[in-house]
């Protein structure tokens, strides 16, 4: 059994509930199904779960012809539906599929730069009703159907297999894990946001199909929320941005000290979350005219919540690549000077000098080291 990965259920307007989970599994548990279980009497209630738990329908099954699966395999990290199209979306990090939450087919498969997959649900209809028209008269059918099976899986085999080279060689050549999907979300006009890892912010119509693609920071998105006609987006460097539906930047700040992980709506606010568990809240309507009244009342109000020092603060830097420091060094360099300083910052160069593994190893016991001398010269605990 599948492990399924975590947030990926998505109920749609009919009632049925959808799940994806690794390798492109994708279930479909029916609400006829759902709303039986819910119906059983107080006896009945223990076989709930298990009629829910046999009732989904595994889209494999759905997708198959000739014995060839023709879903693509990649892990579904996000899953949505439109609620106007009747569409599901299901997404991997550098593609996506557009189901038919009715009939429940798969309409198509495309990349993150909006072009059709060579999936091995393509197939050349013409050949094969040619082939079953010429074997039609023929009594044992066994034989040739076995042999176009054959021929069929062979094919879509090698599609397969060129198109996954192909994917490899475009994602070494143009490094597409820099721009792989880190969040999806729909809005109220129905259409579809995703955000990448490269900061990049792409809207697609509800057909898949890529409308415009927007950069207002060089930095990784790492999640999407919507609220009415306004966009949210959190990035990686704890900033959140508000775009109209357009796309076009409304206001921006500092939220967090760290990643903003996820976004959700409650009660007339905006709560964020960070990657250090922090939660903060920000009005629906920020930035708008309800941000400068304020901004000016606090204005006024400075002297009641702030307060004013003079600070010193020594700050120098220190070659890595040159060795290590030794006791009597940092003392003949601080010196006299840090006697009355309130903070002494060091910066390290050359860091990036060495493979990526080393250098960072050699500045985190570089920083210790030098922590200690600090220590010792200030006459710290340690």
């Amino acid at each position: 059994m599948a492990k399924l990965i975590d947030s990926r259920l998505v109920w749609l307007p009919k009632g049925d509930l959808w799940s994806g989970s690794e390798a492109g599994a994708i279930k479909i548990w029916p609400w006829e199904s759902i709303e039986k279980s819910l119906c059983l009497t107080v006896e009945e209630r223990h076989r709930a779960a298990l009629v829910v738990e046999r009732s989904y329908i595994d889209l494999r099954s759905q997708v198959n012809i000739n014995g060839v699966c023709n879903m693509f395999t990649s892990d579904v990290r996000y899953m949505l539906s439109d609620h106007s199209g009747a569409k599901v979306w299901s997404a991997g990090y550098l593609s996506f599929a557009l189901w038919d939450a009715h009939t429940r087919e798969l309409l198509k498969v495309f990349n993150i730069d909006g072009q059709l997959e060579n999936i091995s649900s393509i197939q050349d209809s013409s050949m094969e009703d040619e082939v079953k028209m010429k074997f039609v008269s023929i009594s044992k059918k066994e034989r040739p159907q076995n042999a176009f099976s054959f021929f069929q899986r062979s094919r879509n085999a090698i599609i397969g297999a060129a198109d996954a080279v192909r994917r490899v060689a475009v994602k070494g050549a143009f490094g597409d894990d820099n721009r792989r999907t880190e969040a999806l979300i729909t809005t109220i006009d129905g259409n579809v946001w995703t955000g990448c890892s490269n900061g990049l912010l792409v809207q697609w119509d509800g057909n898949g199909n890529r409308l415009q693609e927007l950069q207002h920071l060089f930095i990784s998105v790492q999640c999407l929320s919507t609220f009415g006609s306004r966009i949210w987006v959190g990035y990686v460097s704890g900033t959140v941005q508000v775009l109209d539906l357009n796309g076009n930047v409304l206001g921006g700040w500092m939220a967090h000290s760290s990643p903003v992980i996820d976004m959700t709506v409650g009660a007339g606010y905006m709560f964020t979350l960070a990657n250090h568990g922090g939660i903060r809240g920000w009005n629906v309507t920020s930035p708008g005219p309800l941000d400068g009244i304020l901004r000016s009342e606090l204005a006024v109000k400075d002297f009641l919540y702030t307060r004013i020092e003079n600070i010193k603060i020594l700050a120098g830097t220190w070659n890595v690549g040159q060795g290590r420091a030794s006791h009597d060094s940092l003392i003949s360099w601080l010196g006299s000077a840090a006697a009355d300083v309130g903070f002494v910052v060091v910066g390290l160069q050359e860091v990036e000098m060495g493979a990526g593994f080393l250098a960072m190893s050699a500045a985190k016991e570089t920083v210790r080291y030098f922590q200690s001398l600090l220590f010792i010269y200030f006459s710290l605990p340690c």
